[in-house]
């Protein structure tokens, strides 16, 4: 009993392994292609709102007085995106810029990431080469550069702004519960779909084992009245007596119904097992 227990848990294990594990391999791959085409998409998303939140500061400085620094700089307080602008005038000299020690509660990763963004664009200001990705990063921080021109009656000024998006490194907690919910989901959808196989397999294989003993009984049946007229068939020939030879005649007609009865019994079975 032991011994067929294991032996059914095996088979199992194998039917799972030989549907199961291709369906979890194509579910991890098709997981991945679409979490990384959700997250560059959510990117792209986060990258056109720092360029129309750009546009749209840059409107509103060239209708302020940009010689009053101190409400040029609350403009320019956008930690609410994840963004820093620098303001610069004509004559290329800075006239305004995000007040990073306005952002007490801002992470030190954020804060860093701040300055850097600060650096870059006073470098692009000044004219030097700098390296700037413009390839998504799906799994990375991605950074974002803008510049405008802002006229006022003042004069011209430009502005630029840069921001910072992160969807996996923020959000890494929830994704990784989200995908290994689904992946949960298609493991048991995986068990479900290699027991349907296995109850289907056993359901066989008990259907063959009926058929074969079936089969072997009425085989096994086949052979009695064969013997019998082999038998009768043998005294028939030795027999010179008339008498002897009719009863024998009819003992070899009787096994030769029995075998016709039996014949007609399995083609019988046979038909029922077709409709099967």
């Amino acid at each position: 009993m032991k011994v067929n227990c294991k032996k059914n848990k095996h088979m199992f294990m194998r039917m799972w392994m030989r549907s199961g594990i291709p369906i979890l391999a194509v579910t991890i791959i098709a997981l991945y292609f679409v979490l990384n085409l959700c997250l560059i998409s959510m990117e792209s998303m986060s990258g056109s709102r720092v360029e129309r939140i750009s546009v749209e500061l840059a409107l509103t400085l060239s209708k302020m007085d940009l010689s009053d620094e101190a409400a040029v700089e609350k403009q320019l307080d956008l930690s609410a995106y994840d963004m820093v602008g620098v303001l610069f005038a004509q004559d290329g000299r800075e006239a305004a810029r995000s007040n990073l020690y306005r952002y007490p509660d801002t992470e030190e990763v954020f804060m860093t990431k701040y300055q850097e963004m600060e650096e870059t664009i006073l470098k692009v200001h000044a004219g030097k080469e700098v390296s700037l990705n413009n390839q998504i990063n799906a799994f990375d921080y991605n950074y974002w550069y803008a510049e405008w021109p802002v006229s006022t009656s003042q004069g011209e000024y430009s502005l630029y702004c840069a921001g910072v998006t992160g969807t996996w490194p923020r959000y890494y907690d929830k994704l990784i519960v989200m995908g290994s919910g689904i992946f949960a989901v298609v493991v048991v959808l995986t068990l479900f779909i290699a027991l349907s196989h296995y109850n289907l397999h056993k359901r066989q294989q008990a259907m063959e084992a009926a058929y074969s003993q079936k089969v072997n009984a009425l085989a096994h049946n086949l052979k009695t009245p064969m013997m019998v007229i082999s038998g009768y068939s043998e005294n028939f020939l030795a027999e010179i007596q008339t008498e002897k030879r009719a009863h024998y005649a009819e003992k070899i007609l009787e096994n030769v119904n029995k075998m016709n009865t039996i014949v007609e019994e399995m083609l019988e079975f046979t038909r029922e097992k077709q409709k099967e």
